[in-house]
């Protein structure tokens, strides 16, 4: 069952571990093995351009790879993406969203959730 198939039928998830645990379940549909290390990003976003490039420090220091995006014409915050290869798990993802929400919290930003590839 596909993603959108499954807000179909149960409705859009309605907390974000909701929405993690949909997004695991679609890895795992399309064969993943979640025991396997595999491209992940998070997004968290920002106001201001000094926020983010704080964060994207803060980011940095912890062992991931984080890229700062100006806003464009269709967004107007400041964008930080961090990537690194990692387990992507109901375990690991929920401790990514804890750790990446406070990133998000202590330098005024939003965080927006995560993708990770199938294949690792």
């Amino acid at each position: 069952m596909r993603i959108l198939d499954l807000i179909r039928n149960q409705g859009a998830p309605k907390t974000p571990q909701e929405a993690d645990s949909l997004a695991l379940k679609q890895l795992a549909g399309r064969g993943a093995d979640l025991a396997k290390p595999r491209h992940i990003v998070h997004f968290v976003y920002f106001a201001d351009e000094a926020d983010a490039r704080a964060a994207a420090e803060a980011i940095d220091e912890a062992s991931w790879t984080a890229t700062v995006e100006p806003p464009g014409e269709a967004t107007a915050p400041w964008c930080v993406k961090a990537d690194a290869h990692r387990i992507c798990g109901p375990d690991t993802v929920a401790a990514f969203r804890s750790w990446f929400e406070g990133v998000a919290t202590k330098h005024r930003g939003e965080y927006d959730g995560w993708e990770a590839s199938a294949k690792p």
